[in-house]
């Protein structure tokens, strides 16, 4: 998926957490190097400035965002790893 003028995007755990537990959807998850990128609908945008401004949410919230959210960082890794190891064998074959 190419990155979209009607997304917002960030690579920051702590704030992606924050938008999932404000209620913002997740359109996807992807691996960008080292990094994974968190695609926002573009109204994400209000929230992400109530972030950098200090709001504050539930901590029960927040804290099961940042888990959910990291499990699946550890899913699109193993998922960029199974690829890779796909490819290195099918390049392998005769």
């Amino acid at each position: 998926m190419e990155s979209s003028p009607t997304a917002y995007i960030t690579t920051e755990l702590e704030l992606a957490s924050f938008l999932r537990a404000s209620g913002q959807y997740l359109l996807c998850a992807l691996p960008r190097g080292r990094l994974i990128e968190f695609h926002f609908p573009r109204e994400a945008l209000e929230q992400v400035d109530a972030y950098f401004s200090g709001a504050q949410l539930p901590a029960r919230d927040l804290f099961e965002a940042h888990r959910s959210l990291r499990a699946l960082i550890q899913q699109v890794k193993e998922r960029q790893n199974q690829s890779e190891r796909n490819r290195n064998y099918d390049s392998r074959k005769p």
